[in-house]
């Protein structure tokens, strides 16, 4: 089938990951991105390492299928540019703090003013209200604040970025439902997409216990000995998942264990339990482990890092990330269809690169490029 978005048309003013990871799923559901970067660099992760080929990996990794357009909008004729832009798009997507886009002369109601169609989608760390909202942050903060990193029983920052690609996530899903909406009501939308409102959900079952004094709380936090992580005899950890009955039957069945059945969620047993599966988990190494549990249906896996990922026969099957000819890594969108051919792996648009098509779309002339230019309005 033709891709769901093809003939949309978005201006990307994200900047790092969130937007950058959101425009790219929208791309390769066939949205047409234009990425409206400033003079003073463009997209910080342009240039953040580690670098390939003098550009951001980054960057690379969340960019492909974009067009590059610079544009000064701290100067009018920068802002009337990207009004006459967002005069034939679809969706506008900006990542700035509360107040900027206001500051600039660029605010939902400017822009609607221009094109009520227009759906507006305003990524920020806490959200756009709120006394957090002008506050910095990063993923970090974000999942500490949702609660996520103080149910660990060793508070650290996870190996991943939560509330970044959530909100990527969120950003995703409410602008395909505005585009649904758009095509009913015939009218655009502002959407209040907080990066510290996606980490929560992820907290939701921990939460839920607390509230409701379910002991242990956190059961999918590492509080029950069924769902935790054990070391292997080679020291590599193992990660067990046997939550339901069932599960937890067949894992205990197979390492001949069955006295360790019943009670197995009882809060006063989990320290016996977890000493006990790891005298066991000890005994074989992980290969071995996978070799025997992986075909016990107990919910088991081996614990992947950054590096062994790309050798995980699951991500090689689905065609999930890789490295290009040229060392660049990239990642294939998780939004499929059942006859979805794999994206097109392209390099991410050089800085302005699209500067000059994308203003003659517009119905800019060249002399009126050529004056912009002069004028240090835009780059390309």
């Amino acid at each position: 089938m033709q891709n769901p978005l093809t003939g949309v048309r978005i201006l990307d003013l994200t900047r790092l990951l969130p937007g950058g990871l959101a425009t790219m799923m929208l791309a390769d559901l066939g949205a047409q991105v234009i990425k409206i970067e400033s003079p003073q660099g463009g997209d910080y992760a342009r240039w953040m390492p580690p670098l390939i080929d003098g550009q951001g990996a980054y960057f690379q990794a969340t960019n492909r299928g974009k067009r590059s357009v610079v544009i000064d909008l701290k100067k009018p004729l920068g802002v009337d540019v990207l009004k006459r832009l967002a005069a034939d798009a679809d969706v506008l997507i900006e990542s700035f703090r509360p107040g900027v886009m206001a500051r600039l002369g660029l605010n939902y109601e400017t822009l609607r003013a221009v094109n009520p169609r227009l759906i507006v989608c305003a990524i920020s760390g806490w959200g756009q209200t709120g006394p957090a909202a002008q506050r910095s942050g990063h993923d970090l903060n974000y999942a500490a604040a949702a609660g996520l990193i103080g149910e660990m029983g060793a508070p650290q920052p996870f190996g991943g970025q939560v509330a970044d690609v959530g909100g990527a996530y969120s950003a995703v899903g409410a602008i395909c439902a505005a585009l649904f909406a758009r095509e009913r009501s015939g009218e655009g939308v502002f959407i209040d997409c907080g990066l510290f409102d996606a980490a929560l959900p992820f907290g939701c079952a921990t939460w839920v216990e607390a509230v409701a004094g379910a002991e242990p709380h956190g059961r999918l936090a590492g509080k029950l000995a069924c769902y935790n992580i054990y070391r292997a005899r080679d020291g590599e950890p193992v990660a067990l998942a046997a939550l339901e009955p069932k599960f937890w039957e067949n894992f205990c069945r197979t390492v001949e264990r069955p006295d360790l059945i019943a009670g197995y969620e009882k809060p006063d047993r989990q320290r016996y339990l977890r000493l006990e599966l790891e005298g066991i988990f000890a005994m074989q190494t992980a290969d071995e482990w996978d070799a025997i549990l992986g075909r016990a249906d107990c919910c088991f896996s081996r614990v992947n890092t950054a590096l062994t990922l790309a050798e995980d026969p699951q991500v090689a099957a689905r065609g999930a990330l890789g490295v290009t000819d040229a060392g660049q890594p990239w990642l294939r969108s998780p939004i499929r269809f059942d006859d979805s051919a794999p994206p097109q792996i392209a390099d991410a648009p050089g800085f302005g690169a699209q500067t000059r098509a994308v203003l003659l779309e517009a119905g800019y002339s060249d002399a009126e490029i050529d004056v912009l230019i002069k004028s240090e309005v835009v780059q390309g």
